[in-house]
């Protein structure tokens, strides 16, 4: 068998998917295994140790995507494949199994693709992401279960990242800092800047070494950098932020890639979720205890993050949806010393 793999295009959803890709491999080890990704993601989906090839998916817009999706389509008709698994729930991504002539698609049917799909699958109410995603791997197989997910194959090269930062940072090897991620795809689904800021201040205050995912010039970090150990990871690639988290001793921030990147590499999460739900998107854990989510849980919530058209309330002054704003510092802060606790020992919590 030729297994055709589309990823989904956020960096979260690619996570969520890996046990579902990975249980497709353990199920039919000796198949061909090709992956479409997008192409800044190609490096994260290698350390999956799955695919045989990885194609990037088409990117641009007009005319120049249209011919990316051809070129794309000419590439994997080559590979004579069997089946597609089509996890990105985009038409594009239906539409390029179909122009590349392979015979069984096996996909959600979202987007208005039903006719691309010859097995077009239901989304289940409620049901958590990654089984979502497992959904569509039984279809090749209603045996197939959703196993705990294996270690992401993190090169030397990744690891020397880390290495240098804490060097940078003259880190022990042995210090475990908490990893703060206020970053997010979409501002509407980011906590405040303020609030971040508070939360690092309470835990530089009580001795805790931070790193944080934020993107250059690092906004307001500037004047915590170095010298009141907060260490900024805004250039790093996704393999490279896999292995500094392996070295964190949590991860705290916003519903967002990083946060199931940290799930992968087994360090426990708090999750802080406003327009999406625990339920559906919370990290799953391979290491240590059950991942934290901290929410307001407005009855709307998870909502289809239409900012601000349907929203019931007005933005906030900083521009986030009232589910965000209620979250308050101390919430976000006792669940970080929840999990601080339970896993390791520190001179105080925050």
């Amino acid at each position: 068998m030729r297994l055709f793999v589309r990823l989904p295009n956020w960096v979260g959803d690619i996570l969520m998917a890996r046990p579902a890709v990975q249980s497709l491999r353990a199920r039919w080890p000796e198949a061909g295994f090709v992956g479409m990704a997008h192409p800044r993601h190609a490096a994260l989906v290698e350390r999956f140790g799955v695919f045989d090839m990885i194609v990037g998916a088409p990117v641009g817009s007009g005319l120049a995507r249209i011919a990316e999706i051809r070129t794309a389509a000419r590439t994997l008709r080559s590979r004579q494949l069997d089946a597609a698994v089509i996890l990105a729930p985009s038409f594009e991504a239906a539409l390029t199994a179909w122009l590349a002539g392979i015979g069984r698609r096996i996909g959600h049917a979202t987007d208005h693709r039903r006719p691309l799909l010859t097995d077009p699958i239901a989304l289940r109410p409620a049901a958590h992401r990654a089984e979502e995603y497992l959904d569509l791997v039984r279809v090749l197989d209603a045996g197939v279960s959703l196993p705990a997910a294996g270690p992401l194959a993190l090169t030397a090269a990744d690891r020397a990242y880390a290495a240098r930062l804490f060097d940078t940072m003259a880190w022990h090897e042995d210090t475990r800092p908490v990893f703060v991620n206020p970053a997010a795809a979409k501002t509407p689904r980011a906590w405040s800047a303020a609030g971040f800021r508070a939360l690092v201040e309470r835990l530089c205050g009580a001795g805790h070494p931070v790193v944080v995912h934020d993107r250059p010039p690092f906004g307001s970090w500037s004047d915590h950098t170095g010298r009141h150990g907060v260490a900024p990871v805004g250039d790093a690639t996704l393999p490279e932020l896999a292995a500094v988290l392996e070295h964190c001793a949590l991860y705290v921030g916003n519903d967002s890639g990083p946060a199931h990147l940290a799930a992968a590499v087994g360090i426990p999460t708090v999750t802080i979720h406003g327009p999406s739900s625990p339920g559906r998107t919370a990290p799953r854990h391979m290491g240590e205890g059950p991942p934290v989510a901290v929410s307001a849980s407005f009855p709307c919530s998870p909502c289809r993050e239409r900012f601000f058209r349907e929203c019931p309330s007005p933005p906030s002054a900083d521009g986030r949806p009232p589910c965000l704003a209620a979250i308050t510092v101390d919430e976000v802060a006792a669940a970080v010393r929840q999990v601080l606790e339970r896993t390791v020992t520190r001179p105080a919590s925050p």
